[in-house]
């Protein structure tokens, strides 16, 4: 979740996060907790015991603290099954889906008070006093420690995974990504806090160096093992007599959670731009609980800071709400069609258009001298035709030298430490399917196994690559690239060329010979891929 978070992502969703997603947990804390207000006689209570003559102390609680507590909880949704959903669908790059990002986004923000205010109010008597002095103390404590931490982090971790990077060792890679949270998290337990806060904080720090997209890549095997364990764990959280009791009283505090969420989401998305159509999308896909609720209601379980029987109770509520998030995407898509078509005038929505290139660039794996005078040719305006009005085409360059990536990040190249070839690395760099694939690695073995790799991967998708030898280019053949250069060739036919027309032979004379040259020479990579055996035939005798 943390990876999720890096300042120059929340800058450049600013305008969601802070236009919806903030409003949102506001507006949504205060509504929750309106409905446990006052303490010892709830306006929720007395709604299900008229409605259902519930029992009188279901929904009470014993401070305005708690009711807050609980009202922020609820507030938050599901980032896990909501991003799942829009990578899925490849909606991720959509303005949609960016105003969807940027209001989880906020969320996962305002989970850190939460998960401070916890502890504090575990410590104190909240039946008696008020909690917020104390919690006046401890924020200044968090700031204070948190602080220090994130500093010390920033740029303690990046010297250590830039040390780490440079040895090309997966393993020790991978180990220090688990050293980093387990670290952190002992950290800010030894302050006071919870490690899920110190966890959170890890992938924070570790989104702002360069390494975030290999990181994510890295853990995925991790990710899905512990969130499926996590989900587990949470259906097994559900107190099924207590369900079957009070199974009324369940539904309705379930369809009041999501129509008070897809209300507030709504009503703020239209007033920031997007259509009542994306609007509506938006606030049915927001309106379940979310995993760091149910963090939440588990840790004030933990602590006794809730009622039991009604900790219980919204727990239910929010593992409820959330198996039902892909039947509330299919609603919310439903809708928007049922609006599109009643709507008279039909718009193109352009940000959706501006954003083709997001998911499918051109991707360039290796960022040395070729790959950065490739990535400049790309990014000129004439690459797209003297009729086009464009900078170029979109490119993103992945490289495994930290140094590489550092000084060509600084450059302005939009460069990701990683490799690139993984589909598992593109995937955590948002691109669904590249446009095509120039590999500009070095290594004979390298540039075969990224081949192989991306082929399987997407077997329609173009890949270029250059060859060291006539064996090395039989074997990327073999492998499954779509063209491939052999430069030590080609530069023998740029000087030759020049040569030639420098002693006065005409220019479509040179380019014909060039050609034949180029022919023969693939002629006789074609046969020898035939009969591999024979692989000693030297590189003039087909042109012989």
């Amino acid at each position: 979740m943390g990876l999720e978070l890096s300042l120059s992502r929340l800058k450049a969703l600013a305008k969601f996060a802070f236009g919806i997603g903030l409003p949102q947990v506001l507006l949504s804390t205060l509504a929750f907790a309106a409905f446990e207000l006052p303490p010892n006689g709830a306006i929720g209570t007395r709604i299900l015991q008229f409605l259902f003559n519930s029992r009188p102390d279901l929904v009470n609680i014993r401070s305005v603290d708690e009711a807050i507590v609980i009202g922020a909880a609820l507030s938050l949704s599901s980032s896990a099954f909501v991003l799942q959903l829009l990578a899925e669908k490849g909606e991720l790059a959509t303005r949609f889906g960016s105003a969807t990002l940027g209001i989880l986004l906020l969320q996962d923000i305002a989970v850190v008070p939460l998960l401070v205010i916890l502890p504090v109010l575990e410590s104190q008597n909240v039946v008696e006093q008020s909690v917020w002095p104390m919690l006046l103390a401890e924020s200044l404590k968090a700031l204070g420690g948190l602080g220090i931490l994130s500093l010390g982090g920033k740029y303690l971790i990046r010297r250590i995974f830039e040390f780490v990077a440079e040895s090309r060792s997966s393993e020790a890679f991978v180990a220090l990504c688990l050293l980093t949270v387990s670290g952190t998290s002992l950290l800010t337990q030894w302050l006071g806090f919870s490690d899920t806060l110190g966890a959170f904080l890890a992938g924070a720090l570790l989104a702002e160096t360069n390494f975030r997209t290999q990181i994510e890549a890295d853990i995925r095997p991790f990710r899905g093992l512990l969130l499926g364990l996590f989900f587990v764990t949470t259906g097994t959280s559900i107190d099924m007599q207590l369900l079957i009791r009070e199974w009324p009283n369940v539904l309705s505090l379930l369809a009041g959670l999501i129509a008070i969420k897809t209300l507030i989401t709504t009503a703020l998305a239209t007033r920031v731009g997007l259509t009542f159509q994306e609007s509506v999308r938006i606030g049915l896909l927001l309106s379940q609980g979310g995993e760091f609720g149910f963090v939440v209601f588990s840790l004030a379980n933990r602590l006794g800071v809730l009622p039991l029987e009604l900790n219980k109770l919204l727990i239910i509520v929010v593992v409820l709400s959330m198996a039902l998030t892909p039947l509330l995407n299919d609603l919310g898509r439903k809708a928007a069609g049922i609006i599109d078509e009643r709507s008279e005038t039909k718009e193109v929505k352009p940000a959706e258009e501006a954003n083709y290139g997001a998911t499918e660039p051109i991707v360039i794996l290796g960022f040395g001298e070729m790959g950065q005078v490739l990535a400049k040719f790309l990014a000129a305006p004439l690459s797209f035709g003297l009729e086009r009005d464009t900078e170029g085409w979109p490119y993103v360059a992945f490289d495994l030298n930290p140094a590489v990536v550092k000084s060509a990040r600084k450059s302005g190249f939009p460069v990701l430490y990683g490799d690139g070839s993984r589909p598992a690395v593109m995937q955590s760099a948002g691109i669904s399917s590249p446009k095509a694939v120039m590999i500009m690695y070095t290594g004979k073995e390298e540039t075969v196994e990224s081949v192989d790799r991306l082929r399987q991967a997407f077997p329609a998708v173009p890949v270029y690559v250059r060859a060291q030898d006539m064996s090395h280019l039989l074997d990327l053949r073999k492998a499954g690239a779509t063209d491939v250069v052999l430069e030590n060739a080609e530069t023998s036919l740029q000087l030759g060329s020049m040569l030639m027309k420098g002693l006065g032979v005409m220019s479509d004379d040179v380019s014909f010979l060039s050609k034949l040259v180029r022919d023969s020479m693939e002629l006789q990579a074609q046969e020898a891929l035939n009969n591999v055996e024979s692989r000693e035939t030297t590189t003039m005798e087909s042109l012989q």
